[in-house]
């Protein structure tokens, strides 16, 4: 199932550690031993997925906090978040 504006996310913690450095975070998947480097734009989705949002809601905390066009948001945020739940990261309800 694709994410949408209306799609209710969260972290999926299970089987992951974080850790901050800087502006960034670092995710080290515990079974595998990947880990993904978060930069500042995708740890700030990732601290703002610390309770749900939908995915509207993630767009317009984006659009207060970085200078970006509302399309181009909506379109990086979309693919990103797509990645993010392929590897596991994300929780999605309904």
């Amino acid at each position: 199932m694709s994410l949408n504006l209306n799609s209710v996310i969260s972290r999926n913690e299970t089987h992951f550690l974080t850790n901050p450095v800087g502006d960034e975070i670092i995710i080290l998947n515990m079974e595998t031993g990947d880990y993904l480097g978060l930069n500042s734009v995708g740890a700030s989705i990732w601290e703002m997925l610390n309770t749900p949002h939908s995915v509207s809601e993630i767009i317009d905390k984006l659009l207060g906090e970085f200078d970006v066009e509302k399309e181009t948001c909506t379109i990086q945020t979309l693919e990103y978040l797509e990645k993010i739940k392929v590897i596991g990261l994300l929780n999605v309800a309904g």
